[in-house]
């Protein structure tokens, strides 16, 4: 891994690269790497397997390796859903884990805003923008720390909500590539990118080891050019693909 003073970003893992609960793998984490990325795919309400944090040991553990935190919000909340109640609970969860993980400090809380598949575009875009209002009137200043990030359609259909109403941008760049969006046009919004997720596309799948040297140095010279001191995760869930993807960032 490159020295701090050779870069202003900061390089993170996800809190998954292990098959065991958030803090063991923040544990193992950190001495490897500068953030750790909390990754909660399911909301406490619907997780079959809650997962507990202890918040003073993360801190504890972050001033000892100097390490900050990024947050994923659950994957499961239904910003958009034709049920009010589905939406509601969704600011309500988000809300109730920013509040949880204040005292972190986190980076970025990344938000993906779900496609309701039985719900008309426009439909879909009008509950979208009604639970976002809602969502930062409650959070006030606090609406910069949430990134919406770019999923399987493209980035445009909310970018304009996003700006709206003031949430800031998590820019995927497996997403892009494994769906096929516009890579420049990705990388034009850094100015706006607090946190970067980097991960290889294998055989149409993503969240795999970086296997491009030369795609990694094209990114170090766009972060470099950009000034960007934000957190670029290595968003791969096993250990060994870390490792890996940590040996190319040397390389390239």
């Amino acid at each position: 891994m490159m020295p701090n003073n050779r870069r202003l970003w900061r390089l993170g893992a996800t809190s998954c690269v292990l098959p065991a609960d958030i803090m063991t793998n923040v544990r193992v984490l950190a001495p490897l790497v500068d953030d750790v990325q909390l990754l909660f795919f399911e909301s406490a309400a619907k997780s079959l397997l809650p997962q507990s944090l202890d918040v003073q040991e993360l801190l504890d553990i972050a001033e000892e390796h100097n390490l900050t935190y990024t947050v994923h919000l659950p994957t499961d909340l239904a910003l958009a859903a034709a049920a009010s109640v589905e939406r509601q609970e969704g600011i309500a969860e988000i809300r109730r884990l920013m509040a949880q993980l204040a005292p972190l400090a986190p980076q970025s809380f990344d938000l993906h805003l779900v496609r309701e598949p039985d719900l008309p575009e426009a439909i879909w875009l009008d509950n979208l923008a009604a639970s976002l209002q809602e969502l930062s009137g409650a959070l006030g200043e606090e609406k910069r720390l949430v990134a919406v990030e770019n999923i399987e359609y493209p980035y445009g259909l909310v970018a304009p909500l996003v700006a709206e109403y003031g949430f800031s941008v998590c820019l995927d760049l497996g997403h892009l590539v494994r769906y096929g969006h516009d890579l420049e046009e990705g990388l034009a919004l850094l100015p706006r990118i607090p946190h970067l997720h980097y991960h290889g596309v294998q055989d149409g799948r993503d969240h795999q080891a970086l296997i491009d040297v030369e795609q990694a140095r094209m990114l170090s010279r766009r972060l470099v050019e950009a000034g960007y001191d934000g957190v670029v995760t290595l968003e791969m869930y096993s250990l060994e693909n870390l490792k890996a993807s940590l040996a190319l960032l040397d390389e390239a």
